[in-house]
């Protein structure tokens, strides 16, 4: 089974990576099932201003973590941090600051470990040379020093620093190259143009290539990258249909599956169409046996509702779609979001968007969305003044079991409410564990939603000091779950944050837990 976290540009507030969990106080547990075991890692201090903003990743014997550091203006990386796998004990801490280069500042784009090494990747823009430039700098994980001096890998030819362009970085299926996508500045009406450098772990280039595609810049955009591990290149992109094209109460937008074979000098696109369906949310994955998954959801009413999924399997190297299916939601599942009367009217679902795709052995697939938005209210003082309260909501999660000709074997709907004000969902949303037979969801949840009578429609918010940290193990093979209270955080005084956690193995898993001044780590083993 290959597990393959989905890239989801829509919203700004999405996962870091995979799983996150705690401890005892186990209720409705099913006899037969093994009970995940949990070490924690010692009470560290935290550092004044500072938090740990994600896991870059492990080696056999450490994991690393990087810490940023809040002032009144911005959120910076302010250190990098070593930790043993076995005790979860801190090694080292280092300051992180990147250089100058020519005076300027550079500015942190992202972070890897590979070959035993991490790379940063930061960019400036040089005025006098119209250029934007991204740089990369290894790090040793031994002690966290520097290596070097920052090492230029890519430049945007830009006239202007708010129109400069960007870069995004990509890493492979194998994890031993690493895609640079240039977006070059934006023209509106000028063709798309991208190029890609690809890079070895060592920062050495591979190939290099500059693409032009028959779509006006206005009207294309790129929501997903994969690498394969012979260095080809695929991307999903939609394309904005020009207004004389567009019919009403159809969709105004297509999207096209993409790929580039540097080897070949090869491009080809493939449409990706349901007829008159309007695609909500669509992403993608490479399968371990060469193949593209495809899958995703639809409506029949506009481009953010949700009446059904599809699923397609396609030959990437024929382009050649093997096999493709949609299923409407039925009423008994749709039954479990709202009213049996608007459930007979096939109301639809808003606001979902696909986070996993698990390829699976047979060929088929899982999906993974959740239902996440921002509503923001206004109040205002008679006297005047007025103050706006952004609501963050991460609410059910949906899981659909893809049979490798396409049809749905099993929908399943996991129940939760997370609302918080004006943190952008610190505590919210889920961590995910793929084990042997096993998807694991771990989030923080209300303890009344445990009661055996609860109704699954009406689900407490999961947001407050009396939150649990819950697991619920759903079988792979029939999407039954279980939900298992770890434990609570009014007992234990410690909240768990399901973004910032990761998948060390096939069944161990790690998690962040903050305690006001203090944190700690621990690894479940299930």
């Amino acid at each position: 089974m290959e597990f393959i976290a989905s890239l989801d540009a829509k919203t700004i507030m999405k996962k870091l990576l995979i799983a996150c969990l705690c401890i005892l106080n186990l209720v409705y547990v099913d006899v037969n099932a093994q009970t995940p075991q949990l070490e924690w890692g010692p009470e560290l201090v935290r550092p004044r201003k500072t938090d740990i903003a994600g896991l870059i990743g492990c080696d056999k014997n450490s994991f690393y973590c990087v810490r940023n550091v809040r002032s009144f203006f911005s959120v910076r990386a302010n250190a990098i941090e070593k930790y043993s796998r076995k005790t979860m004990t801190l090694e080292y801490v280092k300051e992180f600051r990147l250089p100058e280069v020519n005076g300027k500042e550079l500015q942190y784009e992202d972070m890897f470990i590979l070959n035993g090494q991490i790379l940063v990747f930061s960019s400036a823009y040089f005025s006098d040379q119209n250029k934007k430039i991204a740089y990369v700098q290894k790090i040793n994980t031994n002690d966290g020093s520097l290596a070097g001096q920052p090492k230029e890998v890519d430049q945007i030819m830009a006239d202007k620093k708010r129109n400069s362009g960007s870069f995004s970085f990509i890493v492979s299926n194998d994890s031993t190259k690493i895609l640079i996508a240039r977006n070059d500045p934006y023209e509106k009406y000028a063709n798309e143009k991208f190029s890609y450098k690809l890079l070895d772990a060592n920062t050495n280039t591979i190939w290099s290539a500059s693409l032009e595609l028959p779509y006006k810049d206005k009207n294309f955009s790129i929501s997903n990258y994969r690498v394969d591990n012979s260095g080809k290149v695929y991307m999903l992109a939609s394309v904005m249909k020009e207004k004389e094209d567009r019919e009403r109460k159809k969709p105004s937008y297509s999207y096209n599956m993409i790929s580039y074979n540097n080897a070949t000098k090869a491009l080809k696109e493939m449409p990706i169409t349901l007829g008159d369906k309007y695609i909500s949310d669509i992403s993608f994955v490479i399968t371990p046996k060469g193949n593209i998954a495809i899958g995703g959801f639809y409506s029949n009413k506009s481009s953010d509702g949700l009446a059904g999924t599809f699923f397609m399997s396609v030959d990437k190297e024929k382009n050649q779609v093997l096999s493709q299916g949609t299923k409407d939601f039925s009423t008994d599942f749709l039954t479990e979001f709202m009213s049996a009367r608007r459930a007979d009217k096939h109301k639809e679902l808003y606001n979902y968007s696909i986070d996993y795709i698990i390829s699976q052995p047979n060929g088929g697939a899982i999906m993974v969305a959740e239902q996440f938005y921002i509503n923001a209210v206004t109040t205002c003082q008679p006297k005047g003044g007025c103050t706006t309260t952004y609501y963050y909501n991460y609410n059910d999660i949906i899981v659909v079991s893809i049979n490798p000709d396409a049809s749905v074997k099993w929908i399943k709907h996991v129940p939760k409410t997370q609302v918080s004000a004006n943190d952008g969902g610190y505590h919210s949303s889920y961590s995910f564990v793929v084990t042997n037979d096993k998807l694991n969801f771990i989030y923080n949840d209300n303890p009344k939603n445990l009661k055996p009578d609860a109704d699954p429609k009406r689900t407490k918010n999961g947001i407050g000091r009396k939150m649990v940290t819950v697991i619920v193990a759903m079988n792979i093979s029939d999407g039954n779950f279980n939900k298992t209270a770890m434990f609570s955080a009014k007992e234990e005084k410690i909240y768990t944050r399901p973004k910032v956690a990761m998948q060390l193995s096939k069944n161990q898993s790690l998690f962040y837990a903050i305690k006001r001044k203090k944190f700690k780590f621990g690894i479940i083993t299930y």
